[in-house]
């Protein structure tokens, strides 16, 4: 068994002992509780901190991730696996070699080597003054994988995926049979939308002394919004599904480069912007369940 398999399986089950008793993680962990009293974020690791799991309780998991893979009794708040991490920055040397990584991959791996052995381009780049991160999605589960300033693996990590999530995996390998709801005919409700944004309200609430706004942090926004309008359209005349989806991951890192400039987005601003742009989104024909948010996968408002 792969060790990304341990992920959903309750702490009793006899993988997750097998996988204590082999790296010598403590079985009994002590509890954590949320403010309901429920097991939530659990950590078990072991005495190096090389291998660092984290367990939730059946309350907190099962409306999140689904049901546990196996026996459990839904009577008692069992702990769930959901996260694994593997670190090589307390390990003798900086070697993990006892430790069955996923994918046959090893510690000092480099990028080139990594995108080999796990069949799949390395995306999501971020970059820290301690290397830089890359996050992969599977069917069940994401990868994260940090390259230290040499490009090379010292630490990784395994996260069940979210029921969320799945069906965003689902709705992106399904775009293309979408392409039939794009219809043209809509463009000129898609273009109404740019009299519906949120702006007119936030230069409302600039005139009444709110000095979270200015006009160049407002006109930035609006440009953006406007751009997108005109790109959304040129998509829905094209009935590209595909394209009319990923034009919202644009406008969203937009907004979030324009939010790190100047900050003008918060918790009123963000749902003001969301409900838009879900709004416009499904304008085009394309079909999203109720409870999509589709900007969520790359905002960082």
């Amino acid at each position: 068994m792969e060790i990304q398999d341990l992920l959903g399986r309750p702490i009793h089950s006899p993988e997750i002992k097998e996988f204590f008793a082999q790296y010598h993680l403590p079985q009994n962990p002590n509890p954590e509780y949320d403010a309901y009293g429920n097991l939530f974020w659990v950590p078990v690791n072991n005495e190096e901190k090389t291998i660092r799991c984290l367990f939730t309780g059946y309350v907190r998991y099962a409306p999140a991730y689904g049901e546990p893979i196996g026996n459990y009794n839904k009577e008692k708040d069992q702990l769930i696996l959901h996260q694994i991490t593997i670190d090589s920055e307390n390990a003798p040397d900086g070697k993990i070699s006892d430790i069955n990584l996923p994918f046959g991959l090893n510690i000092g791996d480099d990028k080139t080597t990594i995108e080999q052995k796990i069949g799949k381009k390395l995306t999501r780049k971020e970059v820290s003054d301690y290397g830089s991160t890359y996050d992969v999605l599977f069917q069940e589960f994401s990868l994260l994988v940090a390259l230290n300033p040499k490009e090379q693996l010292d630490r990784l990590m395994l996260f069940k995926l979210e029921l969320y999530e799945k069906k965003r995996i689902r709705l992106k390998a399904l775009l293309k049979s979408q392409n039939k709801n794009i219809d043209p005919d809509r463009i000129p409700e898609i273009q109404a939308f740019l009299s519906e944004t949120p702006i007119t309200q936030w230069r409302k609430r600039m005139d009444q002394g709110d000095d979270m706004f200015s006009e160049e942090s407002i006109t930035a926004v609006e440009t953006a919004l406007t751009e997108y309008v005109q790109t959304l359209c040129e998509a829905v005349q094209k009935k590209n599904a595909t394209t009319v989806y990923n034009s919202m991951g644009k406008l969203v890192k937009k907004l979030n480069k324009i939010n790190d400039k100047y900050g003008l987005i918060e918790t009123m601003e963000r749902e003001e912007l969301c409900e838009w742009m879900n709004a416009i989104i499904r304008k085009t024909g394309l079909e999203l369940e109720d409870n999509v948010d589709i900007t969520d996968e790359y905002r960082e408002w």
